[in-house]
This record gives C-alpha cells, sequence and structure tokens, in this order.
C-alpha cells in the first residue's frame, strides 16, 4: 500500500482526502515546516510526497534539503493553486515527477499517485537489478583474481632453463590453465590444459582437473599412467558435458629430456636452435573427463641447445580476427620461427602481440594460453 506524505496548509483539501474512499492508498500529512520536518524525519514508510508550491513558509521542493541526519529518496509531486506555468516548469526543473492544481479532484489525485508510484517501482527494481549485477560484477572480478593467483607467476631462468607462461581468458574467468611444479625425483612436472567451454562452469571444472594433476603426477609412474588416473578420478565426479584437453610433460634436466602425453590436446611446437620448427607428435590419446576405455600412451623428445617447447591451447591459433579469419597454425609457426632466439618471457610476448594485431580488436571468442621452455645451453 502506497503512503503519501502531503505537505500543504490546505484543510479542504485534507478533509476531502480524509472522507474519501483512497483504495489502497494511505496519507500521511504535514501543514507547515516544523510538521514536514518532523513527520520526514521519523516516518519510515513514505512512498510519495507532495508539496505546494505556493506557500513560501513551507518552501516547495527546497524543504527537503532541510531534513537534517536523513535523506528522503520519493517522488515529489508539486502542488499548485495558480496557472503559473512558469512556477510548474520550475518544479519540473527542481525534481518534481509531475504536478497537480487546486482544485484537487480526487479521482485525479488517485490517477497522479499510480502513475507516479508505478513509475518509482520501474526505477526502483532498475536501480536494484543494477545494483545485484554491480555485485556479481565484484564477484566475477575477485573470483577472476583468485584464479589467476593459483597459476604459477614466478618462473624459473636459472642456467640452462627458461620458462615462462601466459593466460588470457575470454572472460572474466577460463577453462585454460598452465601448471608447472618439481616432483621428487628432481624433474620438472609441466601442464597445460583446456577445458570445454567458456566462463564460470569452465573455471571451476579446470580448478579441479588443476587439483587432480597435483594430486597424481607425484605418485604415478609416468605422464600415460598420470592420465589414465585423473581420468578416472574425473568420470568419478560424474559431471556431464564436461571434458578437458591435456598435455602432460615431465622435464629431466639433466639430460634434457620430455616424457610427455597427449590428451587430445594439439601437439606442441618444438622450436630448433636452428629457427626450425615442427610439431611435436606423439604421446596420443582421447580427451579427459568420460569413460572411453582408451589407455593413454607417451612418447619422449629431447631438447637440444638452444631449442624451446612452445605448447598452447587452441583458442590462439583460432583467434578470429574481423572477417572471421584464424589466426591459423601457419601463422604461427611464422612467427615461433622468426622470434626461435628469443627468451621464453620475449617469444611469449611476441607471439601475444602477433595474435593482437590480427584480431585488431575483435571480440575475443575462446581462452589463449601459451606454456614455453626453453634450453639455453
Amino acid at each position: 500500500m502506497p503512503k503519501t506524505l502531503i505537505i500543504d496548509n490546505d484543510t479542504e483539501l485534507e478533509d476531502l482526502i480524509r472522507n474519501a474512499d483512497a483504495g489502497a492508498h494511505a496519507f500521511a500529512f504535514a501543514r507547515n515546516r516544523d510538521e514536514a520536518l518532523k513527520t520526514m524525519s521519523e516516518l519510515e514508510d513514505i512512498d510519495i510526497a507532495i508539496v505546494t508550491i505556493d506557500e513560501a513558509e513551507i518552501g516547495g521542493l527546497d524543504i527537503f534539503r532541510q531534513l537534517k541526519g536523513k535523506r528522503l529518496r520519493v517522488p515529489r509531486i508539486a502542488l499548485t493553486g495558480t496557472r503559473d506555468l512558469a512556477a510548474i516548469r520550475r518544479a519540473m526543473n527542481a525534481g518534481a515527477a509531475d504536478f497537480l492544481t487546486k482544485p484537487v479532484a480526487l479521482d485525479d489525485l488517485l490517477a497522479t499517485l499510480d502513475k507516479v508510484y508505478a513509475d518509482c517501482e520501474v526505477r526502483r527494481e532498475a536501480w536494484r537489478n543494477e545494483a545485484q549485477l554491480a555485485a556479481i560484477r565484484r564477484e566475477m572480478d575477485l573470483a577472476g583474481t583468485i584464479q589467476k593467483r593459483i597459476l604459477p607467476d614466478s618462473f624459473p631462468r636459472d642456467g640452462a632453463l627458461d620458462v615462462f607462461a601466459q593466460t588470457t581468458p575470454a572472460r572474466e574467468m577460463g577453462g585454460d590453465f598452465y601448471d608447472f611444479f618439481d616432483l621428487a625425483d628432481g624433474s620438472i612436472a609441466v601442464v597445460v590444459a583446456d577445458v570445454s567451454g567458456k566462463g564460470v562452469p569452465a573455471a571451476f571444472y579446470m580448478a579441479v582437473v588443476r587439483t587432480l594433476f597435483r594430486a597424481t603426477a607425484p605418485s604415478a609412474a609416468g605422464p600415460a599412467a598420470c592420465l589414465d588416473e585423473v581420468n578416472r578420478l574425473l568420470i568419478g565426479h560424474d559431471i556431464p558435458g564436461m571434458f578437458v584437453t591435456a598435455f602432460y610433460g615431465i622435464l629431466n634436466t639433466n639430460d634434457w629430456t620430455m616424457t610427455f602425453a597427449n590428451a587430445g590436446h594439439q601437439p606442441p611446437i618444438l622450436i630448433s636452435g636452428d629457427g626450425t620448427a615442427r610439431p611435436v607428435e606423439g604421446g596420443g590419446g582421447v580427451v579427459l573427463g568420460f569413460d572411453h576405455g582408451v589407455p593413454y600412451s607417451q612418447d619422449r623428445i629431447a631438447l637440444e641447445r638452444g631449442d624451446a617447447l612452445f605448447i598452447y591451447t587452441d583458442g590462439l591459433t583460432e583467434a578470429f580476427d574481423m572477417d572471421r579469419n584464424q589466426f591459423s597454425e601457419e601463422r604461427l609457426m611464422d612467427c615461433l620461427m622468426e622470434n626461435h632466439s628469443m627468451s621464453a618471457h620475449a617469444l611469449t610476448n611476441n607471439v601475444f602481440a602477433f595474435v593482437n594485431a590480427h584480431t585488431q580488436g575483435a571480440p575475443q571468442s575462446d581462452d589463449i594460453t601459451s606454456f614455453v621452455i626453453k634450453r639455453f645451453h
């Protein structure tokens, strides 16, 4: 039931309202400035205010500025006993939602109140929705920040080993991830994975997969066995409609060999010190996340002095420009060969710069991740 405060010293109008059937409307009355300020400061359920603009002692719409310690955010209707259009215009410019002229007919009064109240409810709903969206946006931004912080951001560059990785989600949160961590024998575990989909569901699934790799890798007999176990655990979680491609390798820096297995991920690219590049095939297997019954296999490659291994997700090569042309594997190969002598950090930055130059502001359609391991000597 909307409640209206009428600030006016016209007893005839007050009597009209008090003695009439106002339906669902309720009213409060203030005959002067002091009564109005007292009523506005005490009542918490005022929905609309009708204020005379003819009485200097009341002060018209300026009376709301005199309210101390409280801000009354309600629509205001200007009330006048004259036909002074200039005064009405000033009231509307000062924020009045509508106006009434005396003598006021009850039907006109109630119709005006209904219209103003309905308009106000629409605005209030819009404000509530905007506030809710702003809150959701803040939560999404925070979640995106947390997601970024769980990925390694400190990369080894010690002696012969140079590592760098970068990921750019298509939304606040993404399904791509990379990880690397030491194993008990001194080797380094490397994971690059791409969860199906984007946004919050992919981000949650990503966190699950990353945790499973971290829990499984230390005790697994090798990359293929690790993928088998991660897949078994994912199946046990029974999350329908989600799957993940993954490249998992174990780098031995004593002999600079990497043993690896590939769960449906695009092959990484081996960039030789002489500037040539080729995809690393082998270690093939099916994506993680469903019971396919196919065992994973593993292979091994060697990193010679000056070699780099570029591991990435398909969002990089499938990045579109405004005409829907993909960045493509060919462009990636050209970029890698042109920048083969650079550090892992510089190589990654240059690849992302090439991708951005290709897309030229087109909306990013998928998460993009790259991971570089380089052997200096």
